[in-house]
């Protein structure tokens, strides 16, 4: 009995052990890609280089991608975007790069979310008996064309954002019943879901998906009591300005109280947790690059947390679908509206690169550095155009010059290594900041021409000066400040102390022309 009892114990701490050195997820929903490459969007790695978007999640240090599933959004008016053709290509592109994949099921023509769970055109008028033939035979569908491709999903949602249900009106919960009762319809068209999963791809982990975390405990404990199935719980969380970090019991969108209904939803059902979808302000990625931070941090102290996705990162707050134009939304006063604005709360500048909100998806542990860059990169006041390069000159300082081509002219300075937009502030033009609502720089005269332009890492401090005698694609630096660096004259010698005059300075593979004084 002893040895039969130490043999247990000895297994149990084996799978436990394994259970917390199990990796998060570390994933993106990215379904708008295929979309907006069609529109004519690229995108890049944070130092410049043109990649395909599934190769560059891997790069930034995704291990998964999430798709979402539309039945048939043509209908809509939509597009063929997010059906099972473009899902499966897009599946096809990240199974090449080795992520693990999570479908979307959202039973739906187009969005679906806590308030709008619209059938698709196709089965309107079906009884609950046709819908739920049609889920299944939907989903089976799909997920076949997917296995016939040798992919098989690790992670599979029955429904997005469930809150109140799925296919309305049939499947709606019916808040005016109590118990068990009011889940009925809903749980029936679920379980269909399920048992569709189950049948193409028996291993994969089926979720149910709630939006928020703060009902998650009651909620599924209810779910479960009225027979639903499921195997992980989906959860959405978006951390906001105000409220990520606080510690208020009624705080909905903090950090701290999504990781403490997560521990309580997990400890209840016994079942792990996924954060399906997260996401933070675009226009401030170095807050958010904090927020994510703190998200992951607090979520890896809960074994039972699998991982954590971030919603269309891939957008820059510009970008929208041509469909967006098009539709029809009630309002709070109840007006007819037409056309929705962009999605706010991806981590891509317009210039196709990642911001530094993705830093948290890389899997290493994050530090603040103060590593310099090798060079910053100056672009115009709309982040768009690369005017200048600036090679560093000695440890954190940066010089080069820069041609004014209008009267007080805007700029943004960009550590793109790091994924910081440096900028300033009213109250101190030559102090920089780096962070977010910050000024960009700017030119301080009418006088259109060359400009000197130092930036100093060091002191956090920036100069700029007129030089009338200025020759334009030649940077000015001061002699003797770079040890760093190599020096050649203009015909290609090498100088082991460059004298004062027009000079050539190379830094790794990138070679300038200086003018030193």
């Amino acid at each position: 009995m002893k040895k039969t009892l130490a043999m247990m114990l000895l297994v149990l701490a084996a799978s436990t052990a394994k259970a917390q050195t199990t990796e998060p997820a570390r994933g993106a929903d990215v379904s708008w890609c295929t979309e907006m490459e069609a529109d004519g969007r690229r995108f890049s790695t944070a130092a410049g280089t043109e990649t395909e978007l599934m190769a560059l999640m891997k790069d930034i240090g995704m291990t998964a991608v999430r798709l979402r599933v539309w039945v048939n959004p043509q209908k809509q008016g939509y597009g063929p975007w997010c059906d099972k053709a473009d899902v499966t290509a897009k599946a096809r592109r990240a199974h090449a790069q080795g992520l693990d994949l999570m479908i979307d099921f959202h039973y739906s023509d187009v969005f679906c979310d806590p308030g709008t769970q619209r059938t698709p055109l196709d089965w309107a008028g079906y009884t609950m008996e046709q819908l739920k033939a049609a889920m299944a035979a939907h989903t089976k569908d799909v997920l076949q064309a997917l296995k016939d491709e040798g992919i098989a999903p690790k992670w599979v949602q029955v429904g997005n954002e469930t809150n109140n249900g799925m296919l309305s009106p049939l499947g709606k919960i019916d808040w005016s019943k109590s118990g068990s009762a009011r889940y009925k319809e809903y749980v029936e068209l679920s379980n269909a879901g399920y048992d569709a999963v189950k049948a193409v791809l028996p291993e994969a982990t089926v979720i149910v998906h709630l939006a928020g975390t703060e009902n998650a405990s009651w909620f599924f404990s209810e779910f479960r009591s009225a027979g639903g199935k499921f195997d992980m719980m989906g959860l959405s969380h978006y951390p906001t300005e105000n409220e990520w970090n606080s510690t208020a019991a009624t705080a909905t969108h903090s950090n701290v109280n999504a990781a403490r209904w997560v521990k309580e939803a997990a400890g209840k059902l016994g079942v792990p947790v996924m954060i399906c979808e997260t996401g933070f302000d675009v226009s401030k990625p170095a807050l958010a690059s904090t927020v994510m931070n703190d998200l992951f941090a607090r979520m890896k102290e809960i074994p039972q947390c699998a991982g954590i996705f971030y919603w269309e990162p891939e957008t820059d707050g510009q970008w929208k679908p041509a469909y967006y134009d098009i539709v029809e939304w009630t309002d709070d006063k109840g007006n007819t509206q037409r056309g929705w604005r962009p999605y706010a709360m991806g981590a891509f500048y317009t210039n196709g690169r990642p911001t530094a909100a993705l830093d948290a998806f890389s899997g290493k542990t994050h530090e603040e550095t103060n590593t310099f860059p090798p060079e910053l990169t100056v672009y115009d006041k709309e982040g768009a155009k690369v005017l200048a390069t600036f090679p560093q000159t000695g440890e954190g300082v940066y010089a080069g010059q820069l041609n004014a081509t209008e009267a007080w002219m805007n700029f943004h300075v960009v550590d793109e290594y790091h994924h910081v937009w440096y900028g300033t502030d009213p109250a101190d033009k030559t102090a920089l900041s780096a962070a977010d609502g910050h000024w960009n720089f700017w030119i301080d005269s009418s006088q259109t021409g060359i400009y000197d332009v130092e930036v100093n890492l060091n002191t956090m401090k920036w100069t700029h000066a007129y030089n009338a005698d200025a020759t334009a694609g030649v940077t000015t630096v001061t002699a003797g400040m770079s040890d760093l660096v190599e020096w050649y004259d203009l015909q290609g010698r090498r100088l082991s102390s460059p004298a004062k005059g027009i000079r050539l300075l190379k830094k790794g593979h990138r070679t300038y022309k200086v003018r030193l004084r």
